[in-house]
């Protein structure tokens, strides 16, 4: 055997503390350790984190390197770390996550048909850390559409093939409006390459807290009528194919029926009962029992800025996403 088979691509941005979790869980993967690579890409305004991954190479076993590199977004961080590498395949892991240690074993394992072209792992919230509303962590229990990176791997034919990540994704050095990972999954998959799931390749990703101005105002839902207008085949996992979530639906439905009962007939007003109770019945740690009806307020909020942004981007980018 000649070089790695796998090549692991991190891309970092500040977050020493995280980023060496990061580092050492994939130090103990259980597989040789020269048939993987690990190459951390950062983006940092200092050299905290290629002193630190520096300072991790000579307790590692396989080959661990680190490029530094302007900021850009974790996109083209992939793409340096995958172009740089050497694996026939090419495995995706965010700095804020830990994976378990057959992680890249059963990954690469996946590729059971040369069909495959690109496999999704499981992400889970870190074990005994407790979540809420202001929690941030990433959770792919299933298939998801949104191919996000804490557990992915890619056929390095087929990720060279579409020539990896876009940078248009971008919106400036602090801020990436993301997408570009549901970008280059959707063209592989338009090259002709199959996808799979496999909930046995795991990672945990840390569980952080959300500022308040953040989980009421989500940003990132600018991208998809502009991933929509590009990938239309993204409408099958839409709500009734035009809205983001059935609870944008019932909250058009609401919306529509005051209105209608304010200037018509008060009957109208039965319209909002599917919103008041779909937002009602989820499950809430702050809002219990006989409380549990008034999680709808602040959720009203969230979900009339999620209806605003995307009726904003809808109409920037002529594809109705709401």
């Amino acid at each position: 055997m000649s070089g790695p088979i796998v090549t692991v691509v991190v891309p970092a941005y500040k977050r020493p503390d995280a980023l060496r979790k990061a580092i050492l869980s994939l130090l103990k993967q259980d597989m040789d350790p020269a048939e993987y690579e690990v190459i951390v890409v950062d983006s940092s305004p200092n050299d905290t984190n290629v002193k630190l991954v520096e300072e991790l190479i000579p307790q590692a076993k396989c080959s661990l390197r680190v490029i530094h590199k302007e900021p850009e977004g974790p996109g083209p961080s992939r793409n340096t770390g995958a172009f740089a590498g050497k694996g026939r395949f090419i495995a995706l892991m965010d700095s804020d996550c830990e994976a378990t240690e057959s992680w890249v074993r059963l990954g690469m394992e996946a590729f059971h048909e040369p069909a495959i072209g690109v496999v999704q792992g499981r992400t889970l919230p870190e074990p005994g850390v407790p979540t809420g509303v202001f929690s941030w962590y990433v959770k792919v229990d299933q298939p998801s559409f949104f191919w996000e990176c804490t557990s992915l791997f890619y056929r390095r034919e087929a990720f060279e093939q579409i020539g990896g990540f876009s940078k248009e994704y971008k919106v400036d050095d602090t801020f990436v409006i993301g997408g570009e990972d549901v970008d280059v999954a959707l063209r592989v998959m338009r090259a002709g390459w199959k996808s799979r799931f496999a909930p046995e390749v795991l990672v945990y990703h840390e569980v952080q807290k959300m500022e308040v101005s953040r989980w009421l105002y989500n940003r990132r839902l600018t991208v998809w009528p502009m991933l929509t207008k590009k990938y239309p085949e993204l409408r099958q996992h839409f709500f009734a194919r035009y809205f983001y979530e059935p609870n944008q639906a019932y909250l058009l439905l609401a919306l529509a029926s005051i209105l209608l009962a304010v200037v018509w007939n008060p009957w109208f007003a039965v319209g909002a009962i599917p919103y008041l109770y779909h937002r009602g019945k989820e499950p809430s740690a702050t809002f219990r029992g006989l409380l549990r009806p008034l999680r709808v307020i602040p959720y009203l909020m969230r979900d009339l800025c999620s209806l605003f942004i995307l009726i904003r981007s809808s109409m920037h980018y002529g594809c109705v996403v709401l």
